[in-house]
């Protein structure tokens, strides 16, 4: 039995690098185009970590999403293992980390929940609390093998974010890193001012402090399944 555990961006890829047990195998970036190919035979669970954004106001940053029904616009809702996440919430809840069991979303998509209005619109069709990029694809493939898939994620911005251009998803290339390009005109288009930056900055440190932190709580769980 293994895991194999997918994120997003460089900096994802990094804290939980250093918080997972040595040998977890963590994708990240354009691997989520290629997921065939690139986990292997012996994956029994497919695990999402990194950051989320919040839909609803029930959860704010840094708080932990635990995705529990998976939601997208087309095709029916998926469901999280539950067995998988009460072993995950009773580990976590041994550090003083409580995990958020919600509904979540996720398209593969990006830009769909920049400003308030975007996502209390997520929120009111489907009931969902967090969203992020990725999980969309680990699921398709966890669908396609037959096998278990969960998503922890702790929240980077919330329900009531609106985020500047520097922080949208063109600021990424679709392997995770930084498009100097966007961000250099982003610099000059942002009319929130610097004030804006500072508090998504702010926000996406803690919600990284998070993500080691709940990724060191589980690190036993998942090398368990390996």
């Amino acid at each position: 039995m293994s895991v194999v555990v997918h994120c997003g961006m460089p900096d994802e890829f990094r804290v939980l690098t250093k918080a997972l047990k040595p040998g977890t195998l963590i994708l990240s970036g354009a691997a989520k185009l290629n997921l065939p190919t690139l986990v292997p035979p012996t994956c029994t669970r497919l695990l999402g970590m990194g950051v989320a954004g919040g839909l609803s106001p029930h959860m704010v940053v840094p708080d932990v999403a635990m995705a529990a029904m998976i939601f997208r616009k087309t095709g029916p809702a998926y469901p999280a293992d539950g067995a998988w996440n009460a072993r995950a919430m009773a580990a976590a809840r041994k550090t003083g980390i409580t995990l958020h069991p919600v509904d979540y979303y996720s398209d593969g998509l990006q830009n769909e929940a920049n400003d308030p209005q975007q996502r209390a619109a997520l929120f009111k069709q489907y009931g969902v609390e967090a969203i992020d990029d990725e999980l969309r694809f680990t699921v398709a493939e966890a669908q396609r093998r037959g096998i278990p898939v969960n998503c922890v994620r702790p929240l980077s911005d919330d329900y009531r974010a609106k985020l500047p251009p520097l922080a949208t998803g063109q600021s990424l290339n679709p392997d995770g890193s930084p498009n100097l390009a966007h961000l250099a005109t982003a610099l000059g288009e942002d009319d929130q001012g610097s004030e804006s930056v500072l508090k998504v900055m702010a926000d996406y440190s803690a919600s990284l402090d998070a993500l080691e932190a709940v990724a060191k709580a589980l690190a036993s769980l998942i090398a368990s399944e390996a």
